[in-house]
């Protein structure tokens, strides 16, 4: 695995997971460690719904978000890229609000990042809560596609997700490795390999007697088939930076087969 120059799944505080640091730290310790381009990513506001240890809030944070980093990318106009966009999931029914988010506050850009559905009272819902029986994997694949079909999104993030809650891989959850791979192939979005996988929820799915992300069969899979990649710290922290463990991602490389040539090292805007 190349020295990463880029990254562009970056989360702040607002967001209520990740660590109270302000914006400006990631940005200098990105610079610090001689990267080109950093992409803020945080996880977006949904107008009327509240879930403060998920997302940020619409009124209350989204504002001061945009505004932060719009000045950091001025104040650091030729020392670093910076670039404004949101991690968020796919819902058909709010196809609007991801064109609103795009064109009317000027995102640079989006990736599809599917965690979780709401239900009618607002409450999350999550997908593995069916997962046994397979019907929880099948609705976050099938919502998965309708994001990467939808057109509004960049590339996208952690899509082996569900395997952190997958005790078997059998030959169905096979199958829908292919589905999200054949979706991102035909509209040509990248799939990342997720850094904070390894960093921090690989130990949580292997307490727990499951697979984790990011997978080396999911990967493989995607290999086959001819997706394009990318890495994502899925930074939290700013320190997430200085954590890559680059001898196993060398390894995870030459497992699943994937070389550098696969593999973006920086996206146009």
């Amino acid at each position: 695995m190349e020295k990463l120059i880029s990254n562009y799944h970056t989360h702040t505080y607002r967001c209520g997971h990740a660590l109270p640091n302000p914006d400006i730290d990631y940005v200098n310790k990105a610079i610090e460690l001689g990267y080109k381009n950093l992409g803020f990513s945080d996880h977006a506001p949904l107008k009327g719904i509240h879930h403060p240890s998920m997302r940020m809030d619409f009124e209350k944070d989204f504002p001061g978000y945009i505004s932060s980093i719009r000045s950091l990318e001025e104040a650091f106009k030729g020392k670093i890229n910076i670039k404004l966009g949101l991690e968020i999931e796919y819902y058909s029914e709010r196809d609007d609000y991801y064109k609103e988010l795009l064109n009317d506050y000027h995102l640079d850009y989006l990736i599809l990042g599917q965690h979780l559905r709401y239900d009618s009272n607002g409450d999350m819902d999550l997908y593995w809560r069916h997962i046994d029986d397979f019907e929880g994997i099948r609705r976050y694949v099938d919502d998965l596609i309708l994001g990467i079909n939808s057109g509004y999104f960049t590339y996208v993030c952690h899509p082996d997700l569900f395997l952190n809650h997958v005790k078997s891989l059998a030959p169905e959850v096979l199958k829908m490795f292919e589905d999200i791979c054949l979706a991102a192939k035909k509209m040509n979005l990248p799939l990342e390999i997720n850094i904070n996988g390894d960093t921090n929820n690989k130990y949580w799915a292997l307490k727990h007697c499951c697979y984790h992300y990011p997978s080396v069969e999911f990967f493989k899979v995607a290999k086959k088939i001819g997706n394009k990649f990318i890495f994502g710290v899925d930074a939290h922290a700013p320190w997430d930076f200085d954590k890559i463990n680059y001898p196993y991602f060398d390894e995870f490389l030459k497992e699943t087969g994937i070389t550098s040539s696969d593999i973006l090292t920086e996206l146009s805007f």
